[in-house]
C-alpha cells in the first residue's frame, strides 16, 4: 500500500506534466439521462504498459473509442441496460465492463491479452465538459497516473510498476485540491494555474 503523501505527490505531477471510487463524486447535479457522450480513462496491465483516453456514445447500442498514449484510436462497440446501468464494450482486443451510477460516473475494468486495468469516466456536456489529463509519475508511486476533471470533481485510476493499482477521488475549490484514495487515507495540495495545466497536458479536452 502506497502511504497517502505518495499519491498526492503523484497526482499533482499528473495535472502538471501529463495532458485519465468509493463514492458518487460527480461535482455536478445528476443528470437527467445517463446516455449520452463519456469521456475517460484507463490504466493497467504488467509493467505497467497501458495509459489510454476513452471516448463513449451510450446507448443501447454503445459505440466509442480507445485511445492508448502515442497510438491510434481503438474502435469499440457493445450495450447499455438502462435497467442495470451496465455497459459493455469490445473491440481491438479489448473488453470493458462498468457501471454508471445515478451521477453521470462509469466505474469499471478492462480486460486485454488476458491482464486487467481500470477504467473511469464521465458524462461529458457543454454545461459540464470533462477534461482528460493521461500521464506518469517517477518517484515513490513509479507508474502511470491518469486523472478526470469536471466541475469540482476529480477521479482517476493508477498502475504502479510494483503491480498495485486501483482509483483515486477527489474534489477541487480552485486551487484547492483534495484527494481521496481506498485504504490510504486523504489529504490535499495546491494545484498549478491554468495556463501551466493547458501547456503541460496530454490527452483530450
Amino acid at each position: 500500500m502506497r502511504p497517502i503523501r505518495q499519491l498526492l505527490s503523484a497526482t499533482a505531477l499528473v495535472l502538471v506534466a501529463s495532458g485519465a471510487a468509493c463514492k458518487n463524486d460527480s461535482g455536478v447535479t445528476g443528470p437527467t439521462t445517463l446516455e449520452g457522450q463519456y469521456k475517460g480513462t484507463m490504466a493497467g496491465e504488467s509493467s505497467p504498459s497501458l495509459s489510454a483516453s476513452l471516448d463513449l456514445t451510450v446507448a443501447a447500442s454503445t459505440t466509442g473509442t480507445i485511445t492508448p498514449v502515442g497510438a491510434a484510436p481503438i474502435t469499440v462497440t457493445g450495450t447499455y441496460v438502462a435497467s442495470t446501468k451496465a455497459v459493455a464494450v469490445s473491440g481491438g482486443g479489448f473488453t470493458i465492463a462498468g457501471t454508471i451510477d445515478d451521477t453521470g460516473k462509469l466505474l469499471g475494468t478492462y480486460t486485454h491479452s488476458s491482464v486487467e486495468g481500470s477504467v473511469v469516466a464521465y458524462q461529458h456536456t457543454t454545461a459540464n465538459p470533462v477534461t482528460v489529463f493521461c500521464g506518469t509519475y517517477t518517484g515513490g508511486a513509479d507508474g502511470i497516473w491518469n486523472t478526470l476533471l469536471r466541475g469540482t470533481s476529480l477521479s482517476g485510476v493508477y498502475d504502479n510498476v510494483d503491480g498495485s493499482d486501483g482509483y483515486f477521488t477527489g474534489t477541487v475549490n480552485g486551487s484547492s485540491v483534495s484527494i481521496t484514495a481506498p485504504c490510504r487515507g486523504t489529504g490535499s495540495f495546491t494545484r498549478p494555474g491554468p495556463a501551466t495545466r493547458a501547456a503541460d497536458r496530454s490527452g483530450s479536452s
